[in-house]
């Protein structure tokens, strides 16, 4: 073989060689971001989900509307009353 063709050789594997490890890297840079980006996602829905519970508060809530709906129907009743008389 002559020169050139063996400097062409020499040269065409260092190039396949150097992309293969900028493709390797760049690979390994792609999955740590979206790792970082999943784990921020999950962090956000997490501190979502604690609000919502704490806003939900069914149980407090409903003995509060329990309560409400025995002084209304008390209410009801005492009107009810009145009026008859």
């Amino acid at each position: 073989m002559s020169d050139v063709v063996v400097v062409a050789l020499i040269t065409g594997i260092c190039s396949v060689i150097g992309q293969w490890l900028i493709s390797r890297r760049q690979n390994k840079d792609r999955e740590t971001a979206e790792a970082v980006r999943d784990q921020r996602i999950e962090d956000r829905l997490q501190a979502v989900e604690r609000k919502l519970d704490v806003h939900n508060g069914y149980a407090e809530k409903f003995a509060e509307i329990g309560a409400d709906i025995a002084v209304i129907k008390n209410d009801i009743k005492t009107l009810y009353k009145l009026k008859g008389e």
